[in-house]
């Protein structure tokens, strides 16, 4: 059985019961784990199961370990996402890592962890280029392709980070679309995340206009606001 950190039961009640220096102590406690499943010997590893019986050669079990390692890097960075404050830029190392293990792989994309990174280090100075060709292709790929996995949460919070380095880069109409994309959503379901919770998502220090205050916006606050009154008609 993994630790009880590495579980989605775990992942939860850090974003939203843990308070800050629980979700401080459970992130230095998954790096150690990270730190002490890289040094550790195989007898070791199949005592906690991270090893498989049927995993015998050295292929099987460098498999095994690497998909290991993955679900935790992927966790934690999940942890620095979901930190108070948020610390996703802190994530950049172990979502590299998620990155590199998925085109080892193959198989189906993952978008969300191309998101993750793209978050991650759109303010690094000299990053900028690397993050918007992220966003990019991501986005792109999450357009035509659609991704349940990806859920409205992580969407908005990443494309509200584009279209933020997309102004900061020049590049306003870009960026214009992608705001437009958000509120769309709001608009098309205005029940399902309160204007906090949309600010909190999409907003940032020194933002103006859209996202600068969401809740606010005129087709979000009209959406919104018929919303309310659906649900009020319903209780009468």
């Amino acid at each position: 059985m993994p630790p009880h950190f590495l579980t989605s039961n775990f992942r939860v009640a850090f974003e939203e019961y843990f308070k800050p220096d629980q979700q401080r102590a459970s992130v230095d406690n998954l790096i150690a784990y990270i730190e002490e499943v890289r040094g550790m010997s195989e007898e070791r590893r199949r005592d906690l199961d991270i090893l498989r019986p049927q995993d015998t050669t050295q292929e099987q079990i460098d498999a095994r370990i690497a998909a290991y390692l993955d679900k935790c890097y992927w966790q934690l960075a999940q942890f620095y996402r979901y930190s108070v404050p948020c610390r996703i830029a802190e994530a950049e190392p172990s979502l590299r890592e998620v990155v590199r293990y998925a085109q080892t792989k193959g198989g189906k994309k993952d978008v969300a962890p191309e998101l993750f990174l793209a978050v991650a280090i759109h303010k690094v100075p000299g990053k900028e280029e690397e993050a918007n060709a992220l966003f990019s292709s991501a986005f792109a790929h999450f357009d035509e392709h659609g991704q349940p996995g990806l859920g409205p949460r992580s969407e908005l919070w990443a494309r509200a980070a584009w279209a933020r380095l997309l102004r900061r880069t020049g590049k306003v109409r870009e960026a214009e679309a992608q705001e437009q994309t958000i509120v769309d959503w709001i608009v098309s379901h205005p029940a399902v995340l309160t204007p906090a919770k949309l600010s909190v998502l999409v907003k940032d220090d020194g933002d103006e206009g859209v996202l600068g205050n969401i809740g606010e916006y005129p087709e979000v606050k009209l959406a919104i606001e018929k919303a309310r009154q659906r649900g009020r008609s319903t209780e009468d």
